[in-house]
């Protein structure tokens, strides 16, 4: 009796690699978008600080030089922060897409495994059958080189 042996074999290894790369990619992708929202933590905190200098005691005089000064650091603080921010969704929306690819690779991996477990149940069905057959031809030769005996 042959061994079994499935014909997408080869095909059932690439998926798995492709599966294994896209797991890969996700995490790279999550490992971004995570750094990107420290990042607007940090900046948001800055923000605040830079808001707070800002909004000193009233028995606090600050000149008009650093007034403005706190002005344009707030307003770069702000800038800034909005655009980490629109970074940070974009990492986001590649996390998702990669997430979908991850699934997708998956699934392909998952139906090559399934198809070969079907193929493998009915070889070893018709491996049992096979054995059973030789089986019933040996007893019955034993039987009819018995009873001619």
């Amino acid at each position: 009796m042959k061994s079994f042996s499935f014909r997408l074999d080869r095909i059932l290894k690439l998926r798995e690699g492709a599966e294994q790369r896209q797991a890969r990619r996700l995490g790279q992708a999550v490992e971004a978008e995570s750094m990107l929202a420290r990042l607007c933590e940090v900046q948001e905190s800055h923000l605040r600080a830079v808001g707070d200098q800002l909004l000193r005691a009233p028995g606090e005089r600050l000149s008009a030089g650093m007034l403005r000064i706190l002005r344009l650091a707030s307003t770069a603080a702000a800038n800034q922060l909005e655009d980490t921010e629109r970074s940070r969704l974009e990492a986001e929306q590649a996390a998702d897409s990669e997430r979908e690819r991850l699934a997708e690779a998956r699934v392909e991996r998952r139906s090559l495994e399934k198809l070969k477990e079907h193929q493998r149940t009915a070889w070893q069905e018709e491996s049992g059958r096979e054995e059973q057959k030789a089986m019933d031809e040996i007893a019955g030769r034993t039987k009819r080189d018995g009873s001619a005996a």
